[in-house]
C-alpha cells in the first residue's frame, strides 16, 4: 500500500476556534501536499510553534491576542525563518493590509474566507517554494554566478532577507549597478501563445536585451517563474512609468512578446523592496477595469475601505427570476450587483470576486434549503477568478445562475405554477408512452430497479455516465417532465403495489422510498390517487 508523504507544510494560527477548525477541515490539504504541523490560538503560541517547526507556509490572522500577526511575520524573519505568509483579515483591518505586504505576506485573504480563494493562494506558494538541490562540484560555480538572479533577489522580494549587512555584501561582489538605496519593484507579468513559444518565453534573449538598454541605471532583471519577469531600479531622474513605457517599446522593437507591467512604489531601502513588490502584483489586478492598460502603477490601488457587505444585499429578486427561468431578470440583476460594488471607481478587485463568490454560493445554499435533494454544482467557481473584466464577470455570474435556474426547473419544475413546497397533482398520462431515447430507458430501468434504495440524482446521472446538472436537463427535454414528478410517480407506483398487501406497514413503505414521516407521504399519495394510503390500504381488505 503507498504511503503519503507530504512534501510542505503548514502552521494555522487564529483566536477563532471555528475559524480555526473550518480552516483544518475545508482545505483538501493532501491533494496540494500539505501536512499541517501545529494550530495556534494566539500570537506567541504561532510565533513559537512557526520558529519550532519552520513550516513552509503559515495561516495567520491579523488580529489575534499576546501578539498579532504582523508581530508574529516580524518575530519570525528576524529569527531567520523563511516561512511563506497567509494573511486572514475582516474588512475592519483592512488599513494593516499594507504594513502586512511590507512584511513579507504573500497572500492577504478577506473573511469570510473564500475557501477555492484560499486553495489557490496555496496552490500558486507551493508552486514557488524553492526546493534545494544538491550541487555537483561542476554546477557549483555556475550557481555563485547566478546567485543574484534566483536566490538571493527572490528571497528578498518574497520578505525573507532582513540582513543588511548580508545584502551589502552580495550586491558588492556582483557586476550590478543596482545599490541597497531606494528602489522600486516591477513585475512583467506575459500571457504568451504556446503555438508561438512552445518551449516557454525566450526570458534569457529579454533580460540581455533589457540589461543593454539600461547599463547605465543601478538595476537587476531576472525571471521569476514560467509568466513573470522581475525588475528591480534605483531611484533615479526618470519616472517609475516612464522607464515601464521604455522597456515596453524596447521589447516591441525586437519583436518580443508584450507583458502587463505592474509598478509598485518607491521604498527606501532595497530590504524593503518585498512592499514594492506586492504593492506591483497588487497594481496589477486593477487592469479588471480596463484591459487596455498595459501599465498599471501602485496609486491606482484603492484604500478607502468599502462598506457594503452580502448581508446588505437583498438576493429574493435574483431567487424569484431562477425559479420563473427569467433569463432577462437574472441578467439585470447580475449587472446590478456589480455596478452596486463601485463605491469608488476602482474597488480593490479581491473584494468583488470575493463578494461575487459568496453570492453565488449563498443562493446555492438557499436553494439547497428548500429542495428535496442537494443543488448540484452547475458552475466552477474558480472560473470566476479567471475573469479579466468587470463584464466578462457579470457574464460569468448570468450564465452560472441561468443554469442553476434550467437544473432547478428540470428537477423540480418551479418555472410554471407549482410552489416551492408540497406535491402538485401530476398527469400519467403524460409518462405514459414509452421513451425511445436509449439513455432515458436505460435511467427509467434503473430509477424501476432501485425505488426503494433511497435514490438520487446522482445515482442515476452516473449510471448513465453523465453529470448530474447535464442529466437532468436532458431529462427534461427529452421526456417534457421534470425528474421530481417522475421519481414521484414511481414512488408511489411502487408504493401502491406494496399497499395492495393488507399485512404490509404504511410507515416501512414511506421509508423504503424516502419519506421520514406518515403525513408528508400520506399527503403525495392522496394528490396522485386521490384517497390516503390507509384508505387504499383498507379497500384492499
Amino acid at each position: 500500500m503507498d504511503t503519503y508523504t507530504p512534501e510542505f507544510t503548514a502552521v494555522i494560527a487564529d483566536d477563532e476556534p471555528s475559524v480555526l477548525s473550518g480552516l483544518q477541515n475545508s482545505v483538501d490539504w493532501a491533494s496540494l501536499g500539505i501536512s499541517i504541523a501545529a494550530v495556534a490560538r494566539d500570537g506567541r503560541q504561532a510565533l513559537n510553534l512557526i520558529i519550532t517547526h519552520q513550516p513552509d507556509i503559515a495561516i495567520i490572522d491579523i488580529k489575534m491576542p499576546e501578539m498579532n500577526g504582523l508581530e508574529v511575520i516580524h518575530g519570525v524573519r528576524e529569527a531567520g525563518v523563511s516561512t511563506d505568509f497567509i494573511i486572514l483579515s475582516g474588512y475592519d483591518e483592512f488599513s494593516y493590509a499594507k504594513d502586512a505586504i511590507r512584511y513579507g505576506a504573500k497572500a492577504y485573504l478577506l473573511k469570510p474566507l473564500n475557501k477555492k480563494e484560499l486553495h489557490d493562494e496555496l496552490y500558486r506558494i507551493c508552486s514557488q517554494r524553492p526546493h534545494a538541490q544538491p550541487l555537483s562540484a561542476d554546477s557549483e560555480s555556475e550557481f555563485h554566478a547566478d546567485s543574484l538572479g534566483i536566490s538571493f533577489f527572490s528571497d528578498l522580494i518574497d520578505g525573507k532577507l532582513l540582513d543588511s549587512g548580508k545584502a551589502s555584501q552580495i550586491l558588492r561582489s556582483s557586476q550590478s549597478r543596482l545599490t541597497s538605496d531606494s528602489c522600486y519593484v516591477m513585475v512583467f507579468l506575459f500571457s504568451p501563445d504556446p503555438s508561438e513559444f512552445p518551449e516557454g518565453l525566450p526570458f534569457r534573449q529579454i533580460i540581455s536585451r533589457l540589461d543593454t538598454q539600461f547599463s547605465g541605471k543601478g538595476h537587476k532583471f531576472w525571471q521569476y517563474d514560467d509568466q513573470k519577469l522581475i525588475g528591480i531600479f534605483n531611484s533615479s531622474g526618470s519616472f517609475p512609468e516612464q522607464t515601464a513605457r521604455q522597456c515596453l517599446e524596447i521589447l516591441s522593437l525586437e519583436r518580443f512578446p508584450s507583458p502587463i507591467i505592474g509598478i509598485g512604489d518607491t521604498v527606501s531601502r532595497l530590504l524593503e523592496c518585498s512592499y514594492s513588490y506586492n504593492r506591483a502584483l497588487t497594481a496589477l489586478s486593477y487592469r479588471l477595469y480596463d484591459e487596455r492598460l498595459d501599465i498599471l502603477s501602485w496609486n491606482l490601488i484603492c484604500t478607502v475601505p468599502p462598506q457594503l457587505k452580502l448581508t446588505d444585499i437583498d438576493y429574493l429578486s435574483l431567487i424569484q427570476y431562477i425559479v420563473k427561468k427569467d433569463a432577462g431578470g437574472i441578467e439585470a440583476y447580475c449587472g446590478n450587483f456589480v455596478d452596486s460594488l463601485l463605491y469608488v471607481p476602482m474597488p480593490p478587485p479581491n473584494y468583488v470576486f470575493s463578494m461575487c463568490y459568496a453570492l453565488f454560493n449563498q443562493i446555492s445554499r438557499e436553494f439547497s434549503s428548500f429542495t428535496y435533494q442537494d443543488i448540484s454544482e452547475t458552475a466552477n467557481p474558480r472560473e470566476l477568478y479567471k475573469c479579466a473584466t468587470l463584464s466578462r464577470i457579470k457574464e460569468w455570474l448570468t450564465a452560472s445562475f441561468c443554469r442553476l435556474s434550467e437544473f432547478v426547473d428540470a428537477v423540480y419544475g418551479y418555472s410554471g405554477d407549482t410552489p416551492l413546497t408540497g406535491d402538485a397533482p401530476l398527469n400519467l398520462r403524460e409518462m405514459a408512452e414509452e421513451p425511445k431515447d436509449n439513455i432515458i430507458r436505460d435511467a427509467m430501468a434503473y430509477v424501476k430497479e432501485h425505488i426503494n434504495q433511497h435514490i438520487k440524482l446522482k445515482d442515476i446521472a452516473n449510471h448513465v455516465h453523465l453529470s448530474p446538472s447535464y442529466f437532468a436537463i436532458y431529462f427534461k427535454s427529452k421526456t417534457n417532465i421534470n425528474l421530481r414528478d417522475y421519481l414521484l410517480k414511481e414512488k408511489m407506483e411502487y408504493a401502491k403495489r406494496r399497499l395492495t398487501d393488507p399485512n404490509v406497514s404504511i410507515s416501512d413503505v414511506a421509508f423504503d422510498i424516502g419519506y421520514g414521516d406518515y403525513r408528508s407521504f400520506s399527503r403525495a399519495f392522496k394528490n396522485i390517487y386521490g384517497i390516503t394510503p390507509s384508505d387504499f390500504q383498507n379497500k384492499q381488505k
